[in-house]
């Protein structure tokens, strides 16, 4: 007979007065992996805090190997049975590797620390791993840190484990040995729960796939039935329920915008794909390392290996640097952070661009009355002498998107546009998308976000992991 090892009933989780994830349900059978994936990064946030135990209220039932406890009680004695493999590092980067697997049990005698050097090494034979157990963490690969962590769980007898976007970070060849890792901790009697923010081939492991959206659970899929477009169809993806192609690319690419024409390097797959004027496309990455590639060859800074790119009909590298970069506007992820001169008022943050566009911008007043006449009916002027951080949120969006808005490139590229904390901003950041669209500017997204799919019309390109 099964057993239980974790459930949770109704879970309801409230912040800023808002509902944030409401009566959600998930159980986990001892041996029985369990995958969960969140339509939105808040949520997805707010479900690790849970599990991390730092929620200061929430509401539902908690079970912990069949017995039923308050979120106090499992934060006092249970937490310790559960361990979180995170995308970024929680080992101690100014110890060594063994000293970070033993630091609780360490003494100051040298003896003890041999000991406990010899104990790591044999642990790292036993799962396979070439590590020096003296290298300083702050120098592992994504890899061999997601690996110490694991062995640190296996080492603490820790019963169930979350990995957190763990596929995302690892190349083929790293993804095989992740899997053989958790093969051997599963003998073991590790139990895991996997969530990932995109990448799917860990949810081959599971029994089940939560699928969450707008706070709730959408859909619980058997192991039968977890695939992409299965994932992408409960999720409302505009491609899939619009029999849209993947990988679609136009024969006539001298009248496009961009082009890719089997451009690979470090991608899973190769990508083609033709943008036009006033066109949204979304190309959908599994991993950071992809988006990061890609923002390189559109920032002029890296070229690809293998493959072609065309700009406007002609090849990439042969168009001008200066002329490309004028016709091109990128928004990273985190605009706010990025972009913005926080010292400065709400109309200079509008005209930094067309300032590089238009000679002497600003020695001209009527250019600064035409701003205020064109985004009279998105931005009341009254907000244009105001300092940046003076302004309600809902205007730092808009301000963000009109500045592309006014300078009209050729191509603006908008990184993960979807990943603000606050998610009442989305809508904002979907009308300027498609208002920009139909000032005829080619709009790519590029994402490692379901959002994305979901949220946003267009085509999408997928790159993923099979």
């Amino acid at each position: 007979m099964k057993k239980e090892l974790f459930r949770i009933f109704n879970l309801s989780i409230r912040q800023n007065q808002s509902a944030v994830l409401s009566n959600l349900y998930l159980q986990v059978f001892e041996g029985e992996h369990t995958g969960i994936l969140f339509n939105s990064f808040y949520e997805r946030t707010a479900f690790l805090d849970f599990i991390d135990g730092k929620i200061s209220e929430v509401e539902g039932i908690i079970y912990f190997e069949e017995t039923a406890v308050t979120y106090q009680d499992y934060i006092r004695s249970y937490k310790k049975e559960t361990a979180i493999i995170y995308e970024s590092s929680r080992l101690m980067n100014s110890l060594s590797v063994y000293e970070n697997l033993f630091y609780e049990q360490l003494s100051f005698l040298w003896i003890t620390a041999k000991k406990y050097k010899k104990m790591a090494e044999n642990l790292f034979e036993f799962f396979h791993l070439s590590l020096d157990v003296n290298q300083k963490v702050k120098s592992l690969t994504n890899f061999e840190r997601i690996a110490v962590e694991l062995v640190k769980a296996f080492l603490q007898g820790k019963k169930l484990v979350f990995l957190s976007n763990a596929a995302s970070l690892l190349d083929a060849g790293e993804f095989e040995q992740l899997l053989s890792i958790l093969k051997v901790l599963e003998k073991h009697g590790i139990t895991f729960l996997i969530g990932e923010t995109f990448d799917i081939r860990l949810f081959r492991l599971t029994c089940t796939l939560h699928l969450i959206k707008n706070g709730q659970t959408l859909r619980i899929l058997p192991r039968s039935q977890i695939c992409q477009e299965e994932i992408q169809r409960s999720l409302g993806s505009y491609s899939v329920l619009r029999h849209q192609k993947s990988h679609h690319q136009d024969k006539d690419i001298k009248e496009s915008v961009l082009a890719f024409d089997n451009v690979q390097d470090i991608l899973p797959a190769p990508l083609s794909f033709t943008l036009k004027k006033g066109q949204i496309l979304k190309i959908i990455c599994s991993s950071n390392r992809e988006t990061d590639y890609l923002l390189s060859i559109l920032r002029r800074r890296a070229s690809a290996g293998n493959g072609s790119i065309l700009f406007r009909g002609q090849p990439l590298q042969s168009v001008s640097l200066n002329q490309y970069l004028k016709s091109c506007g990128i928004i990273e992820s985190n605009p706010r952070r990025t972009v913005l001169f926080h010292n400065m008022t709400v109309l200079y943050n509008l005209c930094v661009p067309l300032d590089s566009k238009i000679h002497n911008f600003w020695t001209n007043p009527g250019n600064q009355k035409g701003v205020e006449y064109t985004l009279k009916d998105i931005i009341p002027p009254g907000y244009l002498q105001m300092n940046i951080d003076q302004v309600p949120m809902e205007i730092v969006q808009k301000v963000i998107y009109c500045r592309w808005l006014l300078y009209v490139p050729e191509l603006l590229v908008c990184m993960n546009p979807f990943s603000i904390i606050d998610t009442s901003l989305n809508q904002i950041t979907l009308d300027m998308l498609r208002l920009l669209s139909s000032k005829g500017i080619a709009v790519l997204i590029i994402s490692n976000n379901w959002t994305m799919d979901t949220e946003i019309e267009g085509e999408a390109v997928f790159l993923t992991q099979e």
